[in-house]
């Protein structure tokens, strides 16, 4: 079900509608707006757009570099897996021959 919050960016407020609840609703607004003051405060002469603009880019950069890690972390567990079938197939083999 989606609920309605008003959330603040650099002082402006915004309504938001989400399926998120709202303590993540507020985390994510405080980690938009921490990210465009550090960048405002980096360049004064940057406008809000300028900055929200600048932070889209980051946050997109770290989205993507998370991506690349889970499909890399994904690739290994199934590598692992494999692994761990031939192993089992192995030891299915042995106990065969053995009895």
């Amino acid at each position: 079900m989606s609920e309605q919050y008003e959330i603040r960016i650099l002082g402006t407020a915004y309504n938001v509608t989400t399926s998120e609840n709202r303590d993540t609703v507020e985390k994510t607004a405080r980690m938009v707006d921490e990210t465009m003051r550090e960048l405002m405060n980096r360049n004064p002469r940057a406008s809000v757009t300028m900055a929200a603009i600048y932070a889209a880019i980051q946050f997109a950069d770290e989205k993507r570099r998370s991506d690349e890690t889970a499909d890399n972390l994904r690739a290994q567990l199934r590598s692992y897996l494999e692994d761990m079938n031939k192993l089992r197939l192995e030891l299915d083999e042995a106990r065969r021959r053995r009895d």
